[in-house]
């Protein structure tokens, strides 16, 4: 490339080792070559390039099949065919646009003679090729834009804001969590620790995520919206050697009897989270083996067996305690 256009400006590319090497980083800064990295998984960046693959795929997949797999040596003949055919976006073949000139094909060669343009006529035809290039590229660009346009939606994050991570399987978010069918579409919430470019986060990604790039594009991103009971207060927290925790109650605000299969059985309703009212009926003897501070015992209208639990004002008789079942 470099021996045919030149040393580029800059270069557009995927965020592969080879493009962030310290080599690859060096060799660009000595040739005054401006690197542009894609964000992480975000191949929208280079659309360009990402089509252009998919049409010599195509071109490339067609060929194979009539020639029995032997795709090298219908190579050259596959890159001739694309360069030499019309593309809507810049109303030409990409061979007019470079030289100037239609291509001839092998059809134009029995043809005696050939017309020549030479001097001031093709400079000047070349300008006018130039610019009708760049206004169709425009117009083309407006129309793919407004394509992706309806089904994009505008989204702005702050620093310090929580957000969800999105999780697909060919991406290295599902990679690093072994994503399969049934695994979550997005996971965290992580924190924004500063934005990168207009269209692009920082974030804290825990230790499982430590193989990512912290930089995200913002399509990879959903609003996380704070819920109270998605926080649990440390100081209340004992970890059991399983990794896992149990939660304490808070109080007991109802009771009633329940029958089975003869047998009446004293539940009490147990209030575990007060700012979400998160509560479930558990059978009395067990809460009061296992969470004794929620039952003080009260005398009550002079009967010293009326006890009043968790605070509640309404008295009621204590149940002999019940044999152990579960609900189903």
């Amino acid at each position: 490339i470099v021996r045919l256009h030149g040393v580029p400006s800059s270069i557009i590319s995927d965020r592969d080792p080879r493009f962030t090497s310290r080599f690859w980083q060096s060799l660009h800064q000595a040739l005054g070559t401006k690197l542009k990295l894609s964000s992480a998984y975000h191949p929208q960046t280079d659309g360009q390039s990402e089509r252009t693959i998919q049409s010599l795929e195509d071109l490339l997949r067609a060929c194979v099949l009539d020639h029995l797999g032997s795709w090298e040596e219908v190579l050259p003949l596959v890159e001739f065919t694309y360069n030499n055919s019309f593309h809507a976006s810049i109303g030409m073949a990409p061979y007019e646009a470079l030289y100037g000139r239609r291509c001839r094909t092998p059809l134009c060669w029995y043809q005696d003679g050939e017309s020549v343009v030479v001097g001031p006529e093709l400079i000047l035809q070349t300008t006018k090729k130039v610019k009708m290039i760049q206004e169709k590229m425009k117009t083309a660009q407006s129309r793919q834009k407004s394509y992706a346009d309806k089904r994009r939606k505008p989204l702005e994050f702050s620093e310090g804001e929580h957000v969800f991570l999105k999780v697909t399987p060919t991406s290295g978010v599902g990679r690093a969590l072994r994503a399969r069918k049934l695994t979550p579409r997005f996971v965290g919430p992580y924190k924004i620790i500063q934005r990168v470019g207009p269209v692009a986060y920082r974030l804290a990604l825990p230790p499982s995520l430590s193989n990512l790039h912290d930089v995200i594009h913002v399509s990879q991103l959903r609003k996380y919206i704070h819920d109270p009971s998605h926080v649990v207060e440390l100081d209340d927290v004992q970890v059991k050697e399983n990794l896992t925790f149990e939660k304490l109650s808070v109080a007991v605000v109802d009771h009633k009897l329940k029958e089975l299969r003869g047998k009446s059985i004293s539940l009490v309703k147990v209030l575990w989270d007060a700012t979400t009212g998160k509560a479930t009926w558990e059978v009395e003897h067990q809460c009061r083996e296992r969470y004794p501070f929620l039952f003080r015992s009260k005398s009550v209208f002079g009967d010293e067996n009326s006890c009043c639990w968790g605070g509640c004002e309404t008295p009621f008789l204590p149940q002999a305690p019940s044999t152990l079942f579960s609900f189903l």
